[in-house]
This record gives C-alpha cells, sequence and structure tokens, in this order.
C-alpha cells in the first residue's frame, strides 16, 4: 500500500514542474492582497477551505485552510497596493499544507477514489484546486466596478467608494471604519451615466451622496457643514442592463446621517426596528454584487 510519505516529495515537486503551475500561484499572489482587504483573513481561509475541501475532501481541504490561515497571522489587513504577496510565498503556504498531509488522511481520500491514489492523480487534483483558488480569490476581491462599503463605529454613519487605493487607505489608517465589503456594482461611466456628488459632513463626521443637480445646489448654499468632495463614481438613474436594482436611500433623523443600500430586506430593517425614514426607492440603479 503507497503511503503519503513515499509520494509526498513527488507532490512538492508537482507544485512547481509546469510553467502553469507557476503561473497560477502569480495569479494567487496577486488575487489575496485584495481579498485579504475585502473579505479579512477568515473570509480568505474559509474559501481556502471550501475550494480544496471541494476537490480533495473535507479532511485534506482543512489542512489548506489552516496553512493559510497560519501564513496570514502576520499580515497586515490591509497588506498593501498591489502584489504584495510573491509567488514564493504561495508556494511555501502550498508546500507546508502538503507536509501537512498525514497518511491517514491520504488513505481516506484514496479510498474515495476506487482504492489507490498514485502522486500524479493527486498532483492533479490539487492543481486543479489551486486553479480554482485564484479565480475564487478574485471574486472575493469584489468585481470590477465594486462600490466597497464602511462603517462608521464613531458616527454610525457608512461611507461608499469604488477606489480600491481609497478603500486600503481607510481600512489601514481609520480603525473605527469597518469594511463590510463590496455592496453593489456599477458599470457606468461619464460617457454613459450620471454623476454622484459626494459630500462631507464634518459636523457629523458623515457622507451624503446624491445624483440631483437641484439637491447638490441647495446643500451646497444651504448648509455650510456640508464640504463638497467631488464626484463619487458614476450610476444610472433608471434600469440599464444588469443595473437594475434600485438602490434605497434612507435618513436618520436622530443623527441626521443616510444609508444607502440596494438590499430590500436591509431597508425594511432599519425602517422597522431602527427607526429610519425611507426617502427614496431608486435613488439610483446598481447591479448586485
Amino acid at each position: 500500500m503507497t503511503t503519503i510519505e513515499e509520494i509526498r516529495p513527488d507532490l512538492i515537486r508537482g507544485l512547481s514542474d509546469q510553467r502553469a503551475d507557476v503561473k497560477t500561484q502569480q495569479d494567487i499572489a496577486f488575487a489575496l492582497d485584495d481579498a485579504v482587504t475585502s473579505a479579512g483573513k477568515n473570509g480568505v481561509a474559509d474559501t481556502v477551505g471550501a475550494v480544496f475541501s471541494g476537490e480533495l475532501g473535507t479532511n485534506i481541504g482543512e489542512v489548506f485552510e489552516t496553512a493559510f490561515a497560519s501564513f496570514l497571522v502576520d499580515v497586515d489587513v490591509p497588506p498593501g497596493n498591489g502584489e504584495t504577496f510573491s509567488t514564493t510565498e504561495i508556494l511555501t503556504v502550498l508546500t507546508n499544507a502538503i507536509n501537512d498531509i498525514s497518511d491517514a488522511q491520504y488513505q481516506a481520500l484514496a479510498e474515495t477514489n476506487g482504492g489507490t491514489l498514485p502522486s500524479s492523480d493527486l498532483n492533479l487534483m490539487i492543481e486543479t484546486a489551486a486553479n480554482q483558488l485564484s479565480t475564487a480569490l478574485s471574486d472575493l476581491a469584489g468585481p470590477e466596478g465594486a462600490v466597497y462599503r464602511f462603517y462608521n463605529s464613531e458616527s454610525g454613519a457608512h461611507f461608499y467608494t469604488t477606489s480600491v487605493e481609497e478603500r486600503d487607505d481607510i481600512a489601514a489608517n481609520l480603525p473605527h471604519m469597518t469594511l463590510e465589503g463590496p455592496t453593489f456594482i456599477t458599470n457606468a461611466s461619464a460617457g454613459t451615466g450620471t454623476a454622484l456628488y459626494r459630500f462631507y459632513n464634518t459636523v457629523t463626521d458623515a457622507h451624503f451622496f446624491t445624483t440631483s443637480e437641484e439637491e447638490k445646489a441647495y446643500v451646497e448654499a444651504s448648509f455650510p457643514q456640508f464640504s463638497y468632495e467631488g464626484v463619487a463614481m458614476y450610476v444610472y438613474t433608471q434600469e440599464t442592463g444588469s443595473n437594475g436594482q434600485g438602490v434605497f436611500r434612507l435618513y436618520n433623523e436622530e443623527t441626521g446621517t443616510h444609508l444607502f443600500t440596494a438590499s430590500q430586506a436591509e431597508a425594511d430593517n432599519v425602517q422597522n426596528i431602527l427607526g429610519w425614514k425611507l426617502e427614496r426607492s431608486d435613488a439610483f440603479f446598481v447591479e448586485i454584487a
């Protein structure tokens, strides 16, 4: 009976014996930066576990999950801009996981595959899972046009941005701002959509957004505490293609802050339980993230 110790060297060599394997590890390294920022270390570890469990079974999937979780323990969030992680680091994590697979786990997987599992077959399963992980991490990081939402624990307000650079800067430097992830998607541009204007309330430490030129002018003329910060992003003011979900605009009369959400359930919750006032159910239109 073949043991894991007999095939372990072949498995480790298999991680880098083809150019495609190295490319996959490069893709994982690149996607990991934004994935950690968007979903947190636990979110990434859970994703690793789910991907590898789907291909290699729960027990070995948990081995890979633990290897990535251990690697991320000392990583700052956000870890930085661009490709913070190296291909060598990803190769090391995968190698550590292979070294931690027990013979009992290997034999159990072999049993589910007809009683035998040569190193070539297991290598292919690991390669397949690694490819799937690259895609899963990219999805976790947020699709193109993702709008990231933060919760301000000091003011109770929410903040929205499409800028990855601004997202990372806030996450790194403002501990009272909690990233809640991509909340919706807009693929509008200056040529196809309408500007969503952004104001900062210097009294309440909250932001306000509007697509209305009239409302923008009124705020600028009537409320000196609102500092105009420019165009936040471009959105659609009517259903357009995949951007068919209206955004609810709700107002908290006690704090003077607004919430923008594409979730009917969240809109219902803050109205019925927290007492927020619904101002519009079609402030603008987006795609659900």
